[in-house]
């Protein structure tokens, strides 16, 4: 692999995740991660990890992700550049006829523990909410 490209931190550590991460398979090629934590004043804050026009993405538990990808992309969002995953994908896409193959990138996140979640997409965006903890 290349150099990483961080394209995004987690605000906190993830040891301080109140439920760790929730995948989702959203409609429209999206895929989100929602994960929530307490900030100094007690407000749960709720992050939305968004990929979309998601082509591929695959998830690898703790003792499957090699030290390499681990180090790369703790608590963070990393573009890892040109890999033989993304080419591979925009091969295929190219055979099919698709347009548009070199917008996409291939991103990887891990959280403590894992799971480590990829994904050949175009578009990487976080919304978070906060609420009064009651």
């Amino acid at each position: 692999m290349n150099m990483a490209q961080t394209l995004w931190t987690l605000p906190v550590a993830s040891t301080a995740l109140l439920q760790g991460s929730i995948f989702q398979k959203l409609p429209k090629r999206t895929c989100a991660l929602l994960c929530e934590y307490e900030d100094d004043s007690d407000k749960v804050i709720s992050l939305k990890l968004l990929f979309d026009g998601v082509e591929a993405f695959k998830c690898t538990y703790h003792g499957a992700c090699t030290a390499e990808v681990v180090r790369m992309a703790y608590d963070r969002v990393v573009d890892a550049g040109s890999t033989d995953w993304l080419a591979s994908v925009q091969n295929q896409l190219l055979s099919y006829g698709s347009r548009g193959v070199e917008e996409l990138k291939h991103l990887t996140v891990y959280f403590d523990d894992g799971p480590c979640y990829e994904f050949i997409c175009r578009v990487f965006r976080v919304e978070e909410t906060s609420m009064d903890h009651r």
